[in-house]
């Protein structure tokens, strides 16, 4: 068969057969969605990285969050303090 002889080629494609398809296999194809039973039982793959830098993030915007309301907490006791902001 010479390279650029394609008749020969299109001869044994019209002759191979395809196999037949197993019933197992169009059942797991065409199987009914169950999208509650994703969120319930389902994963999500996320690369190492980027889970480390959501770790990362949320760590640091509660920091920023606890930083932010121990400085903007008002005084509750009734104080006599010269200094600003000590109590």
């Amino acid at each position: 068969m010479e390279p650029n002889d394609d008749r020969q080629l299109r001869d044994l494609l019209q002759e191979w057969q395809t196999p037949a398809i197993p019933a197992s296999l169009e059942q797991r194809v065409f199987k009914p969605h169950r999208s509650w039973g994703f969120l319930l039982h389902g994963s999500i793959r996320v690369p190492v990285p980027v889970l480390y830098c959501l770790i990362a993030l949320l760590m640091f915007a509660g920091w920023r969050m606890s930083v932010r309301t121990s400085q903007t907490a008002p005084c509750v006791a009734n104080c006599d303090h010269t200094t600003s902001g000590a109590c």
